[in-house]
């Protein structure tokens, strides 16, 4: 059943991604605005994605509408779908998915700002994009953790958050977790289908979601905060304490 299940996905997905390409190369030009056709292109065909893979969305809270830098934690590529449905952004992504065929295309149309860790200058140079892009109204995402986590949460590092200083934009923490109940104790616990942490490469991950039953995904937009007058330690302290308390509480 699973193997039918992985077969009906992936012509699913790649019936989307044609769609993509298609949809791309008419209306996209590097950039992600907050409204328009060209965000409701965007966010309704990341959802469409995410259905096609058998990911079933809920949110809670209102994400700030525009200038606004959305700092969330990271437990799997499906993240970016997820999030990406819900509010136009331009997330801040590794430099490897840039060359990877056909998807780096797609991300990058779609408006990626990209980092090469462990250059010199890098942090920096995607640092001055993130800034660029909220000065000029638009939102942006980092995944503070700088990798993925079991939801468990990491440290928030606070460089990127220093964008939102400088463009005097406001900060919005946002809490990401994929729940399922324990069939044995009932109680709630992360869904390892969804998890791409660890050695897990990124054909396992995507083995492991497509021959899975379905996967629940909550996204809780939490209280935001002004940059104003904060330091960037202060703006992760902020939101890495925000997002470990809805997490506890989904998991609660």
């Amino acid at each position: 059943m699973s193997s039918i299940r992985k077969l009906y996905r992936i012509i699913l997905l790649a019936i989307m991604l044609v769609t993509g390409v298609l949809l791309s190369i008419v209306f996209l030009r590097n950039t992600i605005p907050t409204h328009g056709v060209v965000s409701r292109i965007v966010t309704r065909w990341l959802g469409a994605v995410a259905r096609s893979l058998g990911v079933k969305i809920k949110y809670y809270g209102q994400p700030l509408p525009a200038n606004t830098l959305f700092v969330a934690n990271h437990m799997s590529w499906l993240d970016i779908l997820v999030i990406g449905h819900l509010v136009p952004v331009h997330f801040l992504s590794k430099h490897e998915v840039k060359t990877m065929p056909l998807f780096g295309w797609l991300a990058t149309r779609a408006g990626t700002l990209y980092i090469r860790r462990g250059h010199h200058g890098s942090a920096s140079d995607a640092a001055s994009e993130i800034t660029s892009a909220l000065q000029q109204k638009h939102n942006c995402l980092v995944f503070a953790e700088g990798t993925t986590s079991d939801g468990h949460i990491r440290r928030f590092h606070s460089r990127m958050l220093q964008s939102a200083i400088d463009a005097e934009s406001m900060v919005q923490p946002v809490a990401i977790f994929y729940p399922v109940k324990d069939p044995q104790t009932g109680k709630v616990t992360v869904n390892p289908d969804a998890l791409f942490t660890g050695d897990t490469s990124i054909g396992e991950s995507f083995d492991s979601i497509t021959r899975a039953p379905g996967i629940d995904v909550e996204v809780h937009f939490l209280e935001p905060v002004s940059s104003l007058g904060k330091t960037r330690s202060e703006l992760a302290r902020y939101c890495h304490d925000r997002v470990v308390a809805a997490i506890r509480e989904i998991r609660g």
